[in-house]
């Protein structure tokens, strides 16, 4: 009896040594998302799901505030990683060149999703008539901090700007408050469609159709959790490239995960947003030429030129203090 009562303590023993040592071995890691729990988030959501924690990893997501915002508290090292604005990057490095900047390590949007939304009652449809214009958007978004470069481009003229919040950016453009917006497609243009506005009530211009070729949202990592954990970045990435394609392939199945993060989201809502995400910015013709996640280091430094020209910043960043290939997937 004694015999047998020491094996079963001693294999106790070991199945708790077990469980001990598969809890350390997981990495914790601190993620913010760009924005609230939307369609776009699926494969992020998806990844939390399942196959993070086949990869050890103990993730804990946060919704964001702004993909710009995103950057800065990454770079603090609030968050070990996030989804935030390539432009943003480039601009949080130029002013702090003191201090290391957050990495880019994979590319999810292979065009930036921000547009140029105009009322077509304002006696305008086309960029080159919004000379004099009231054009509305929170200072912080992504779009108007791009709009140099696009009005050049676009030879918009002089415009006014009308500092709004964002929760009201679409309303204020509904009700005729406002000439045009600038905000991320997918998104702006569905809480139109929940102000009651119609589609030909308005004109919409994605800045990478007018040539705009600059990066959107990119995984980043704070510059001391890379150097730390760079096994528990690359696991993240492979986790999250997996579930993106799993996205891709059944994102009626994926936009779950959004309902069961928000109860009261709409999911064949967030399914049309999801897509308008995915197909026009994510899974790109270059996407599929090249691979999802693909940073190309010539394109970096062509948008660390025209991001400090249009921002008008004093220092220029170099590419690979804000951006590695070496954690994207094969194709």
């Amino acid at each position: 009896m004694c015999r047998l009562l020491i094996q079963i303590i001693v294999v106790i023993g070991i199945l708790g040594s077990s469980l001990v040592n598969n809890v350390a071995a997981q990495t914790n890691i601190k993620f913010l998302n760009d924005w609230r729990w939307e369609g776009q988030s699926a494969p992020l959501l998806l990844a939390n799901k399942s196959y993070f924690q086949a990869e050890k990893l103990n993730v804990t997501l946060t919704p964001g505030t702004g993909s710009g915002a995103t950057v800065a508290k990454v770079a603090s090292g609030e968050f070990d990683m996030g989804l935030g604005d390539f432009s943003s990057l480039i601009e949080h490095a130029a002013k702090n060149p003191g201090t290391a900047p957050p990495v880019a390590v994979y590319m999810v949007y292979e065009r930036t999703p921000s547009s140029l939304f105009i009322r077509k009652a304002s006696g305008a449809d086309r960029p080159q008539q919004l000379a004099g214009k009231k054009l509305g958007a929170p200072p912080f978004d992504g779009g108007r901090k791009l709009w140099p470069a696009f009005a050049q481009l676009a030879q918009t003229g002089e415009v006014k700007w009308e500092n709004v919040d964002a929760a009201k950016r679409e309303e204020m453009f509904a009700n005729g408050q406002l000439d045009g917006i600038t905000g991320f497609y997918f998104t702006t243009m569905l809480n139109i469609e929940k102000q009651g506005m119609s589609g030909s009530a308005y004109a919409v211009y994605p800045f990478h159709e007018l040539g705009l070729r600059v990066y959107g949202n990119a995984i980043l990592v704070n510059p001391k959790f890379l150097a730390d954990n760079p096994k528990a970045v690359a696991s993240f990435v492979k986790a999250y490239h997996a579930a993106l394609k799993a996205t891709l392939g059944n994102t009626r199945e994926a936009v779950k995960t959004v309902k069961q993060m928000d109860a009261n989201a709409d999911e064949q809502f967030e399914w049309r947003r999801a897509r308008l995400a995915f197909d026009t910015f994510v899974n790109t013709p270059t996407a599929q030429e090249t691979g999802l996640g693909f940073i190309d280091m010539k394109r970096v430094q062509s948008n660390i030129d025209l991001v400090t020209s249009a921002y008008k910043l004093a220092n220029k960043p170099q590419a690979t203090a804000i951006a590695r290939t070496d954690f994207v997937p094969a194709k």
